[in-house]
This record gives structure tokens, sequence and C-alpha cells, in this order.
């Protein structure tokens, strides 16, 4: 078979979080978050990969693979520590880091907000607090003054239905951790305005820039039964956000798997009363999701300066299979890498014409020949969109480091490159070597 070949101005690329590679992020909402004994989260962030002191040998690495993009997150909780005070030094460091992917000849893109918040803007109800979306849109100003010249692609915010859906509405372990519908929808309206205000801020700012977010989305199957759920989950943790997003240059998706919904018929009834009825809504929504679960914890030793480590349960088992047989990621997701062809043609739907980026697709595995088969069989599946017209403009793959994996903690291994965390060693991974050798020729072999 001849091989799938891609434009020569494709974006391929690798991503990281603030919080999840950066370490020490003391003034956010996750700082406090993970170390609370009351919360999922198995273990505290610390120092991470230490990311904010040793980001150019890190973004050398990328660069040496072959790919030509870096997707990175600037940390609101750095730059505004306190509300109305502006950390010029922290502004510098990534002024620096923009200069740095530059100098690589790398495309960078930048995210203004990863799932973090500063912990003064989390204390007042985080993204329902009516003031959020103006605080947001004025720290966005900030930023795209001090570094937007030099970049040309910006993500306003990562994954908002996951920030309502997993913090507002307590279904991943995420914070602020209630679980009340109010405040998931009231969260769902101020990510919404706060992406509007930022979309505009870029524009205003630096009109040459493409902005737009990036959205969570799952390949959903559903029986009979399962539909009317199906599509009040599709419709609250997708399409509210991707309907905002009619005006941005561009829509990032981002897919890890195939989420199946299957209810008894007799269930169908209830969903549809549960749109109407908020107890009702309340209990029949986590029935639907995976939860996480309350892991054992353990206190602290006297005089340490981190919390101990919780127990970290199994990791996922290389071949472990899901109750119908299909293969599983460490995660507990079914290994789909498919899963991100049905998305990217359904945001093309949605928005025809519209480019898209994928803007996250990876696999958490402790084999990185699953990573090699993951991203082989997900960069054919986009091939095949494209073919069908889909206006797909880069892959970027999530992640450049083994890194925090939020309620996760560290014991889940997404990165093209592997970090020792006991000595910050960096090794690149032959999955990197791989999509590095795609990228520069720009064909995949069959």
């Amino acid at each position: 078979m001849p091989p799938l070949v891609f434009p020569p101005d494709f974006l391929w690329g690798a991503a990281t979080a603030a919080h999840q590679v950066e370490g020490d992020n003391v003034h956010s909402d996750w700082w406090a978050w993970e170390r609370r004994p009351d919360t999922p989260c198995p273990e505290p962030s610390g120092i991470a990969c230490d990311h904010y002191r040793r980001f150019a040998d890190d973004i050398a690495l990328l660069a040496g693979t072959g790919l030509n993009t870096y997707r990175f997150s600037v940390e609101w909780a750095r730059i505004e520590p306190a509300e109305g005070t502006f950390d010029e030094a922290a502004i510098d460091h990534y002024r620096r880091v923009v200069e740095t992917v530059r100098a690589q000849g790398l495309e960078p893109m930048v995210t203004l907000h990863h799932f973090t918040l500063p912990a003064w803007l989390a204390d007042r109800g985080g993204w329902r607090a009516p003031e959020a979306p103006a605080r947001f849109e004025r720290y966005v100003r900030r930023v795209v003054a001090a570094i937007g010249g030099a970049v040309e692609w910006f993500c306003t915010v990562n994954e908002p239905g996951v920030v309502a859906f997993g913090g507002y509405l307590g279904a991943l372990g995420f914070p602020p951790g209630t679980r009340d519908v109010a405040a998931w929808k009231g969260a769902i309206r101020g990510l919404v305005e706060g992406h509007r205000r930022a979309r505009a801020a870029v524009r205003e700012l630096h009109p040459t820039a493409r902005v737009g977010a990036t959205h969570s989305m799952q390949e959903w199957e559903a029986d009979q039964g399962g539909r009317p759920v199906m599509e009040y989950l599709r419709r609250m943790n997708e399409d509210v956000f991707l309907e905002a997003c009619t005006d941005d240059d561009f829509i990032g998706v981002q897919t890890y798997t195939r989420v199946r919904v299957g209810l008894p018929t007799l269930v169908g009834p209830l969903a549809r009363l549960a749109l109407a009825v908020p107890p009702l809504e309340s209990a029949l929504v986590p029935l639907t999701v995976r939860r996480e679960t309350r892991r054992a914890s353990e206190q602290a030793p006297a005089g340490a300066s981190e919390p101990a480590p919780r127990d970290r349960g199994s990791g996922g088992v290389a071949g472990a299979l899901g109750r119908d047989g299909e293969r599983l990621t460490q995660m507990g997701y079914e290994f789909r890498p498919q899963a991100v062809a049905a998305t990217v043609r359904r945001a093309a739907a949605l928005h025809p014409g519209r480019p898209i980026v994928v803007t996250e697709h990876g696999v958490a595995t402790g084999d990185d020949a699953e990573r090699v088969e993951f991203i082989q069989q997900g960069l054919a599946a986009l091939h095949a969109a494209m073919a069908d017209g889909v206006p797909l403009r880069g892959y970027i793959h999530w992640s450049l480091l083994d890194n925090f994996e939020w309620a996760r903690g560290y014991e889940m291994t997404f990165g093209l490159v592997a970090v020792d965390r006991a000595t910050q060693a960096r090794t690149v991974r032959p999955s990197a070597h791989l999509l590095g050798r795609i990228a520069r020729s720009g064909r995949l072999e069959p």
C-alpha cells in the first residue's frame, strides 16, 4: 500500500500543561486541592518535571525528534498570584519560553487556561463567580500584550467541559469538588463567557493570531435505552461549548477513547425526565460515567515537607481487558486510537469549513509499543477523514513528558519522553522518534 501523505504545512507537535510539568505551582487551586486528605489525589504534584527550570532542554528534545510545534500553557496562578498583582518575573519567564520555542524552529501554541485557577479566585467560587470571566480577560490581556507578537496560535480554555463536569459536578475528583447541578451549570456559563471575552481580547491585541478553545470530545455509542442519557451528556459536556465557538479561528479537538452508554430501555423515559428535574438529574448523571473513588490516605510523617503519597492502586496492567473484552489503557479507557477520527468528523459537521486541530491525542501505557500503535492507527483514521474533506490542520500528541495526571498522580505514563521522578532524567521513547519521522517526511508508512 502507498504511504499516507499529509500536507507540507501540517502542524506536528506535542503538548504539556503548566501545572502538570512545571512544579511548585503554589498559588493555584490545585496545589491546595491535592494536599487535602478528603480528595482523590494520591500524591501532591511537588516539583513535577521541574519544567519551569528545565524548559530549554525539554524544548530542545522536542525539536530534536523532528516535530514542529510545541503546545504549552501559561500559568495564571504564577502570573497573578494575588488579585490585581501581576508578577513581572513570571511574565518574563513565559516570554523566554516563547523565544526558546521560536529559536528551536518550532511553532508555539499557547494555552491560556489549562484546568488551574489562582487560589484567590477559586476561594470566591471559581468559574461560578460573577467576576470570573472579566478577571480572566484581564489576565489574558496581560499575557497577550507580553508574548502575543511571537505567538500565532492561542487556545483560550482547555477542555471547558471537563473543568465544569469534573470539578463542579464532582465527577472526576477536580476542585472545587462540589456535587451540585446548579454549580455545574453556573461554571458552564462562566467558562463560555470567559472564552468569548478572551477570544475578543486576543483579536484586539493580536489581530493576525488564530484563537480557539480546545474541546474534550468522545466517540459516543449508546443503545436505545442509553441514548437519551448519552445525548444529554454530550450536549452538556461538548455541544454547549462547541456552539460558543462558532466564531473561533479553529476548533481544537481532544480525544482519547470511545464512551459507551448502555442502559435498560426503561431508563430512557427517566433520562428525558431528568432534563427538567434537577434532583433526578443529580442522581442520574453520576451513573453514566466512571467515577473516581476516594483512595486510602496516609498522614505525612512529622516534619515532612510534602504529604506522603497515598495508595495508588494498580495503575493499569498491560493487556488488561474490560467487561466486554475491550483492551484497556492505564486510565481504564478503551484502547481506541481511531476514536479521534469520529470526533473530528463530528466537529467538522457542526462547524463546516472551520479549520480543526487535534490538540491532544495520546494513551497512558507502560508499553511504548502500544503508544506507537496508538499513533499509527490514530493518524491513519485521521488521514481517511481528511481524504473525505475534513479540514484538519494539525496533530498535537499528549504528552511530551510523563507528568502529573491530576487526580491520578504520577501513576499514568502518557509521555513521548519518559521522566525519572528520582533523578529528573529524560529518556526519549521510540514513539517520539516515530512521530518525528512522520513529521519530517509528512508520510505515514503502511
